[in-house]
């Protein structure tokens, strides 16, 4: 099959893919890729990253950090290079008809790339490559563009993030969906709370619940710590026994269809001391304070902002150090998040736009004493938001 565009693939053949949306999606996402593309005078644009190679093409494996790439022209159709035994894999997930080229466990991966390259006439004109990709090392980068050595290569990073930032209604409908997985879950991983039992018996249910619900494979882990380790930032389940008096700080994001619908809770075994109390409930108020600030046009740090304030004003200011939130959507490990694309943090300027979705979890942490928070995955709608997740805000006392 050939072609620019994905509208123009054979329904007979299309139908013997598993692709994740219907058609019309992936061509309104290439269409707006390649207006970015003209925008900035590329002929052609090479992609490593997965979420990228998804979000265009439909491409998805467990496999996605191997050497791969995307090579989108201008007008002609997209082409995938791949490890040889992705290639069903990519052949079936992705909407585009030629066979994806592939390269073999043990020859030179950017040899194979380069000839691939080449063979397809991009090594002419302008070519944009990403630079920002996590799973293209820095020595790849190198050894390609010294490969490239004549032709007119240009920064590509962020094309396809400009064009990921506004989320479609199928988009939105799987983050969806993924928030009424993790809903699931975070009542599991509530119910399983009690004294004497480990983190991770806590995580074990949670993840359990989740899979159950439907879930895909998870970008995280279930978030689950107790004590005075839920003191410390981005501590997890490490088979500590809960005990009377502990916060237990539980952070989750089921997916579906790669898409997140993330959702942080907290509770305590036994009364909450004073100081637990207090840091919960600011951080629930500074929530709301900003789910009451999202707008379209407003800036993303003016919503920051407003849940700051609340921290400031409740004695807090020293605990809370850090963005309020990001934008979610396509995700692969080891990472739910898309803050390189947008994020709700200090003196950002970016304008909110309808259709743009965020997690937002204000926390607050005592150094080896406690940490709780609460979050909520939002969407901003045409005169506000919409919060995604639908869990209750209660802290919850086991």
């Amino acid at each position: 099959m050939s072609g620019t565009s994905p509208g123009e693939a054979a329904g007979s053949e299309i139908e013997a893919k598993a692709l994740a949306f219907p058609l019309a999606e992936y061509e309104r996402r290439l269409a707006s890729l390649r207006r970015e593309m003209e925008r900035v005078g590329l002929e052609a644009l090479v992609l490593f990253e997965p979420e990228n190679l998804f979000y265009l093409l439909g491409y998805e494996s467990i496999g996605f950090s191997s050497f791969q790439l995307a090579l989108i022209p201008i007008d002609a159709e997209p082409r995938l290079l791949v490890r040889e035994m992705e290639a069903p894999g990519a052949a079936r997930t992705t909407w585009i008809g030629a066979a994806p080229a592939t390269v073999s466990d043990g020859d030179d991966q950017v040899a194979a790339a380069l000839g691939f390259i080449r063979d397809l006439g991009a090594d002419r004109g302008r070519l944009g490559i990403e630079r920002t990709a996590a799973f293209c090392t820095a020595a790849s980068y190198l050894a390609l563009v010294s490969g490239l050595a004549g032709v007119e290569v240009a920064d590509g990073s962020g094309l396809v993030e400009s064009v990921r930032r506004v989320k479609s209604e199928a988009e939105i409908e799987c983050i969806r969906r993924a928030a009424r997985y993790t809903e699931v879950g975070m009542g599991a991983a509530m119910d399983a709370i009690r004294a004497g039992v480990t983190e991770n018996d806590v995580a074990a249910a949670t993840a359990a619940a989740i899979y159950r619900a439907g879930s895909d494979y998870m970008c995280s882990d279930p978030i689950v710590t107790s004590g005075p380790r839920s003191g410390i930032a981005h501590t997890t389940f490490a088979r500590r026994v809960l005990r009377e008096g502990d916060a237990v700080l539980v952070e989750l994001g089921a997916v579906h269809g790669r898409y997140t619908g993330p959702l942080m809770r907290s509770a305590v075994i036994g009364a909450p001391s004073a100081l637990v109390s207090a840091m919960y409930d600011t951080c629930r108020r500074a929530l709301e304070a900003a789910l009451a600030a999202i707008r379209p046009g407003v800036s993303s740090g003016s919503v920051h902002d407003a849940c700051q304030r609340v921290i400031d004003e409740s004695g807090f200011s020293a605990n809370f150090r850090k963005r309020l939130g990001y934008s979610v959507g396509v995700g692969f490990p080891p990472d739910w998040g898309e803050g390189h694309i947008v994020d709700l943090s200090r003196g950002d300027e970016t304008p909110l736009e309808p259709g743009m979705v965020f997690h937002m979890p204000p926390a607050l942490r005592q150094h080896l004493v406690a940490g709780v928070g609460c979050s909520e995955t939002v969407l901003v709608t045409e005169d506000g938001a919409e919060v995604l997740t639908d869990y209750p805000r209660d802290l919850v006392l086991r």
